[in-house]
């Protein structure tokens, strides 16, 4: 089925159309960036506006930027266009080329994308600072999956957290298929579980044989995959870089290492603790979380259904902070709260240093303020509200003057706007 999927972030790229910096498009293999750039393509085309595609992983439009830099921008900047460049990070001369158009042909406008950040940061040696926009491509969220499956629509407010009960249950029925699958956009195509997880496990395969082995010894392999494994089964716990080395008898600088190509390849997002002391916040552990709980599964080797899991409460996590974090607004972060006496938050969105509390449960049986929530409320008056997302209950209550609103684990991509309701 040809199932023509809406991304959000494409009208965020279209809006920028007439902004003269270079756009890079940044995120793992398979999230669908050369969709993207075709999307502006065609908008090009429709525009009756001239353009060149090049897709740097075909040798030969890989050979056509071989030849000298000066050959190369002449041809670019012969007629006003737009320049695609895809899988960009193959370009030993992006920045200068890059910097060459912005500041002598202003009317030429570039759009790149690329996979992984190490070889970015590789080719992006000097500062683009105010020469480039960044756009960080996720997988679909639950809104942009949606339509693959169904009619049914998503609140798009807070205004009333109330949904009818009909569309809660069909909600929550494609929701627990959506956490255990995922968000890559491939999987939209495939009809049954099994070409489902297939396709995952493929996806994993390729991101260890074609990313992360031309990034190690050939010996570091094996620990990589057992890293990637350890990593999966401690979702959205504490990650002791000490007791990791241990199990797997490596040096802590192999393992920040190996997290930190993690990190760069954008498959973990790894959160700091909040504290009103800046000071304190890098002495810290982090918590670690994968891109996309479909490939943490597929990590596992894990894809039994919602209702017979045990880590059904790293998922949700999981999926909420995705949401979140695709959703977040320009300044805005995300950290997680901890006391020595161990009372914690699992989230903590800021913005201008005023923080909300998100706090993940599945099942709940009535308002009560989590413990550990209720003691970050009155640590931090300064924190106007807070979230708490579960499977079934909407209400809003009030505690110590403030508003805490519980709402169904789908609401959690609508948490970044509350800065601005």
């Amino acid at each position: 089925m040809g199932m023509k999927l809406t991304r959000n972030i494409s009208e965020r790229i279209e809006k920028d159309f007439d902004r003269k910096e270079s756009r890079v498009v940044v995120g793992p293999r398979q999230v669908g960036k050369t969709t993207i750039l075709k999307v502006v393509a065609k908008r090009c085309a429709d525009k009756k506006i001239p353009y060149v595609y090049f897709n740097l992983e075909v040798p030969a439009h890989a050979e056509h930027f071989a030849r000298p830099m000066k050959v190369v921008l002449e041809e670019l900047t012969s007629k006003r266009q737009v320049v695609f460049i895809d899988e960009f990070h193959y370009l030993p001369n992006a920045t200068k080329l890059f910097k060459a158009i912005f500041d002598e042909y202003p009317l030429i406008r570039i759009y790149a994308s690329g996979s992984s950040a190490i070889e970015m940061h590789k080719h992006l040696k000097e500062s683009l600072a105010g020469r480039r926009l960044l756009y960080r491509v996720f997988p679909l969220s639950f809104e942009e999956w949606i339509p693959s499956r169904s009619k049914v629509r998503l609140p798009d407010s807070w205004s009333e957290v109330k949904v009818p009960q009909r569309s809660h249950t069909l909600l929550r029925d494609l929701l627990d298929d959506f956490v255990i699958f995922g968000g890559m956009p491939g999987l939209v195509h495939e009809k049954t579980a099994e070409d489902r997880k297939r396709l995952l496990l493929d996806l994993v395969e390729t991101y260890m044989q074609k990313d992360i082995k031309a990034l190690l010894r050939e010996e570091d392999i094996l620990s990589f995959n057992r890293l990637l494994s350890i990593v999966a089964a401690q979702e959205g716990g504490i990650l002791s870089e000490m007791s990791l080395s241990q199990t797997l008898n490596y040096s802590l600088r192999q393992i920040r290492k190996d997290l930190a190509i993690l990190q760069q390849m954008f498959l973990l997002s790894m959160l700091k603790p909040f504290f009103n002391n800046r000071g304190r916040e890098l002495k810290q552990m982090n918590k670690t979380y994968y891109f996309d709980t479909g490939i943490r599964n597929a990590v596992l080797r894990d894809f039994r259904p919602m209702q017979d899991r045990d880590d059904k409460g790293a998922l949700w996590e999981s999926f909420s902070l995705a949401e979140m974090q695709k959703n977040l607004g320009v300044g805005q972060d995300i950290y997680y709260w901890r006391t020595r006496r161990k009372e914690e938050v699992d989230f903590i969105l800021v913005q201008d240093r005023t923080p909300i509390a998100v706090e993940i449960k599945s099942k709940l049986s009535g308002t009560d303020i989590p413990p550990g929530l209720r003691v970050f409320l009155q640590q931090y008056p300064n924190c106007p509200m807070a979230v708490v997302l579960n499977n079934d209950i909407f209400q809003k209550v009030t505690f110590d003057g403030r508003e805490v609103i519980f709402a169904p684990h789908y609401y959690a991509r609508l948490i970044p706007g509350l800065f601005r309701s």
